[in-house]
Parts: structure tokens; sequence; C-alpha cells
């Protein structure tokens, strides 16, 4: 029960982590980039509009072509401020929203695809914000996620273990399990890849049963 409870992460954990981390998340979040860049690249094959689950503070916004339509939405207000600054001037997003990855308020099918990215280990029930996910995606749309996710051996695991007793002070669990992603009701898995560096970020990529 004490494991369980120092990596529990929830709404009033990320508000409170992300008022600090707003100023300087950028600058932690460097080691992301590539995979950030990879994942917007898909996104922009695809087209359409899309749903950005957990903006932040809408580092990826400038990285999607003109071809791609954008809502995005996140809980914490401090790190919304500057991705509303980042998205006054671009004309393909829609509306960057505060809002509860858990209960999403958008009807079913609203779009194409939606795209998360290091906000899963954020929440507190993963595979619910996921289901979510399915339902408000088309029938054939597509849903990526992108996170570190529990490392079983190598260098990440003694990170992540370091880690994991400050999950609810970080806003986010280091060493949450990907297995209750891998199989969510009306999703198919369709691909799941290791990304840079050095395979700390795992992209899995699921379509919706048309």
């Amino acid at each position: 029960m004490k494991e369980a409870n120092t990596r529990a992460v929830d709404g009033a954990d990320v508000k409170s982590a992300y008022a600090r981390w707003a100023p300087v998340y950028e600058v932690i979040a460097t080691p992301t980039v590539p995979a950030r860049k990879l994942a917007a690249k898909r996104v922009n094959a695809l087209g359409g509009r899309f749903l950005e689950a957990g903006v932040g503070s809408g580092s990826a916004l400038p990285l999607y072509t003109d071809n791609v339509r954008l809502v995005g939405v996140d809980l914490s207000h401090d790190m919304l401020k500057i991705a509303r600054e980042r998205a006054a001037t671009m004309a393909n997003v829609e509306a960057i929203v505060e809002m509860d990855l858990m209960s999403l308020a958008f009807a079913d099918d609203t779009f194409d695809g939606v795209i998360c990215m290091f906000t899963i280990t954020a929440v507190p029930d993963a595979a619910q914000v996921v289901r979510e996910f399915a339902r408000v995606t088309r029938p054939g749309g597509t849903v990526m996620v992108a996170s570190h996710f529990e490392a079983r051996s190598g260098p990440w695991w003694v990170t992540d273990r370091l880690l994991t007793p400050f999950s609810r002070r970080l806003g986010w669990n280091p060493s949450m399990p990907i297995d209750p992603l891998l199989a969510i009701p009306g999703l198919t898995l369709a691909s799941r890849e290791e990304l840079p560096p050095m395979g700390l970020i795992t992209l899995l990529t699921y379509t919706k049963a048309g």
C-alpha cells in the first residue's frame, strides 16, 4: 500500500507541481524534443482535426503543419497561459482549454485523432484516459501516446526507482507500468516504438475500430 501511495498522482498534485514547473518546463523537457518532433511528424502525415491532450506550454504547437487543426487541453492553468500566448498567432489552433483528461468535455467521435505526449503518467488512471481518447476519436482515427514508462532493467530502472517516491511533488509517476495501456477496448495497438534518447520514450500508436 505504501508504494501505491507514493506513486499516486491526482489533479491537485499536477496543478501544484506544474505551477512550479511552468517557468522552466521547456528547459527541463529538452530531452523529449526529438520524440516530440517525431510524433508531430506522424500527426502531420495524417492531417485532420486533432486533440493534443496535455498540451502543456504548447511547445509542440509550432511543429504541426497547416493541414492539422488543433484543440489543446491541459489541467495546468499556469502551463496553459504560456500555451495561449504561443497559439495566439497560429491559425490552425482552434482553442486551448483547461480540462481534465479523465473526463473530456467533447462528444463522441469529435476528432480525427488524439496525440498525448508526456502527460499519461500525470493522471490517476491512465487506462481510463486512453478510453476517453478512444471515445472522442472517430472510427478509423488514430490515437498516439508518447511517454516514459517503467523501465524493467538498465540505467532508467535506477532513475525510476530514485524518483518514484517523489511522484506527487514531481506531478508525474516516473515508474508507471505500460501494461494497462496495451489492451484498450475499441482501440487496436498498431505499433510500439522505442524513441531517443536511448529508448527513454515509448510511442504507442492505436487505431480505432471503423
